[in-house]
């Protein structure tokens, strides 16, 4: 068995040895066509950039139109939309903008928005919208009971009493 694994291994060296001798002979023959002698590098540079390599044209759609070109003037429209019978007040800073539903209107890539969502008897709703592009929120307000069965929400504990010493018995 040894001497069958020994005679194909060197069957398989002398066949890689006479390819390897065969290839350069097979590819260098013309067979009676010119062959090009001039170097490689010697074709005319195309024209773009310094390097020689062409610029590659982008389509129209990758860059972003001229605010003059947009129908819209550049702006883009956020609309936040919350349960009407809540009369939720969505507040930008101390600004109140108005009772969610509600549209805000604001000139495309401003700084985005830290909005807060407050009704009454609901928990604080806290997010932040960017003015890149037209979009809706949709905003679901829990009560403190409602949020109880929420993952990693935890009723805020009673405040202790706040007497500096201690108590005498």
């Amino acid at each position: 068995m040894k001497r069958s694994a020994a005679a194909s291994v060197s069957g398989l060296a002398l066949a890689l040895a006479l390819a390897s001798a065969l290839a350069p002979a097979a590819c260098s023959s013309s067979r009676g066509r010119e062959v090009d002698a001039s170097p490689v590098g010697s074709a005319p540079a195309p024209e773009g950039r310094p390097d020689g390599s062409a610029a590659v044209p982008l389509p129209d759609d990758l860059e972003p139109a001229a605010a003059d070109e947009r129908p819209d003037g550049g702006t883009v429209t956020l609309k936040l939309i919350a349960d009407p019978h809540r009369q939720a007040h969505v507040f930008w800073g101390r600004k109140d903008l108005g009772v969610a539903p509600l549209q805000i209107v604001r000139p495309r890539g401003s700084a985005p928005l830290d909005l807060t969502v407050l009704a009454a008897g609901c928990l604080p709703f806290h997010t932040r919208v960017f003015a890149d592009r037209d979009d809706t929120l949709s905003v679901r307000l829990y009560t403190e009971r409602e949020a109880i069965a929420l993952p990693g929400y935890s009723p805020p504990a009673d405040a202790a009493p706040s007497s500096p010493t201690k108590t005498r018995r």
